[in-house]
């Protein structure tokens, strides 16, 4: 199996057990769900980016600012 199907079957797990354990033990269990949860999302997502999201990316990343602007020497 890949790492996709090895987590949503633990995921899946830890939500039958988490069903049926002890109020004590309930919060570790919903910690490690949500954890699992959010890898799970993370190597989920598509992997194709539409074009839209590709024209922002580069027209915010060439309108960043320089820092301050520079003084120019006054005459006097």
């Amino acid at each position: 199996m890949d790492r996709v199907a090895d987590l949503r079957s633990d995921y899946d797990r830890l939500g039958v057990l988490l069903e049926a354990c002890e109020p004590s033990a309930a919060a570790g269990l919903a910690r490690e769900r949500r954890l699992i949860g959010e890898l799970l999302e993370a190597l989920e997502k598509p992997k194709v980016v539409p074009l839209v999201d590709q024209l922002a990316d580069r027209r915010t990343s060439r309108t960043k600012s320089g820092g301050a602007a520079t003084r120019r020497r006054q005459p006097g």
